[in-house]
């Protein structure tokens, strides 16, 4: 179980990543109504139970069941009228779907029977086991345990309470929050682990091209402001056939893995990085117009290292797109890609050493080839 537990925690976690899948295959929307209606189930039993004896009795009970009944209307609302949540609200949301339950159980006269409809925890737990990290959903487990704790104490003031009946229910309740989130957290993460490594290139732990399409289309990695430009950079190491006959074929593959790990240091989490092939990488990012090209030349620099055995350099194109002219789809984004990696064989063929630029406008008929330059070592220029 501890091995189990250890290993769950070392897996790699994207929120971003399930909903994504699911919006793909057009599950996502569904699924969101699917929650709401849950909740919206659950408003309605709070409401049933003021026609039931065991039900709110005092004006306080009463007074605290309609407060959790508006608060999971607005829940349900939200679910159907909103767009999926991100991390943060959907964190909230297990917090406050937690409290609104804790507080209609506790508004019920009969405290055996609301440690029994405490099982409604397990369905946010079940959310939690789908969508959220491993430490979110401990906290939602301890938490209602906790709860469950409290509503036995409640119950076995009860007269003629049966102490041993309440404490196995707590039992079973406890295995079922902890159990049934977990035995679907594990598999899917390990599915998502799985996805990870088919959309990295093995060698240098980067992106590879597919893992690169998945995210830059996801608009939960790449968020765009309206002064934001698109930049698409490929890099091509120079006369890498020389390093493999200087350094073998180990040392060459060492100098990729290096290379990939200088990208990954220089964009710091603001780009996405990924290998295309070869000893080509590519870089896009969203970044403000302002400033592109000196993130840019920056990341350009970082191939070059004086402390290489062999010197490494590269030869580098930019395409950009404003904003607004960006659609996130593949088209767009080959076409960056396709437009940057013309500038790229232009540099080189001026002798290398250089990263160049070019706007690239929406479209894949639209493209121009830029003129040739000369070389100026870890430059850039604008081209036209």
């Amino acid at each position: 179980m501890f091995r189990l537990l250890a290993r769950w925690r070392r897996l790699p976690f994207d929120y971003a990543a399930l909903p994504e899948y699911m919006q793909r295959h057009g599950l996502l929307d569904p699924y969101r109504r699917c929650i709401a209606g849950l909740v919206a189930i659950m408003v309605a039993s709070g409401g049933l139970l003021f026609f039931s004896p065991i039900g709110p009795t005092g004006p306080l009970e009463s007074a605290v069941m309609i407060a959790c009944m508006i608060g999971g209307a607005v829940v349900c609302a939200l679910w159907l009228l909103r767009p999926w949540p991100t991390y943060r609200q959907s964190v909230l949301f297990v917090i406050g779907a937690d409290a609104l339950i804790l507080g209609a159980l506790i508004s019920i006269a009969d405290a055996p029977t609301a440690l029994t409809l405490s099982t409604a925890f397990l369905v946010v737990g079940v959310y939690c086991g789908h969508f959220l990290p491993m430490r979110a959903l401990l906290l939602h487990v301890g938490g209602t345990v906790g709860a469950s704790t409290l509503l036995l104490i409640i119950a076995a003031t009860s007269p003629g309470a049966d102490l041993a009946l309440l404490i196995v229910q707590l039992l079973v309740q406890s295995a079922l929050f902890f159990f049934m989130p977990l035995m679907s957290q594990v598999p899917l993460f390990h599915l998502r682990d799985d996805a990870y490594r088919s959309a990295a290139d093995p060698l240098t732990g980067v992106l590879n091209r597919r893992g690169l399409h998945q995210v830059v289309t996801a608009h939960s990695h790449m968020p765009l402001a309206e002064d934001d430009v698109v930049a698409a950079l490929v890099i091509d190491l120079d006369g890498f056939k020389h390093v493999n006959d200087t350094l073998g074929h180990a040392g060459g593959d060492d100098v990729l893995r290096r290379v990939g790990n200088r990208l990954r240091a220089a964009t710091d989490g603001w780009a996405v990085v990924a290998r295309l092939g070869g000893e080509e990488f590519g870089v896009i990012a969203a970044v403000p117009a302002s400033s592109f090209p000196d993130r840019f030349a920056a990341v350009h620099d970082a191939v070059h290292s004086v402390a290489d055995t062999v010197p490494i350099t590269a030869s580098s194109g930019v395409a950009w797109q404003s904003a607004a002219e960006f659609r996130r789809d593949h088209r767009d984004v080959e076409n960056l890609f396709r437009r940057a990696d013309r500038v790229m064989y232009d540099v080189k063929r001026g002798g290398g050493d250089r990263m160049g630029v070019v706007h690239c406008p929406p479209g894949p008929n639209r493209a121009v080839v830029p003129p040739a330059r000369a070389a100026h070592p870890r430059s850039y220029d604008d081209v036209a």
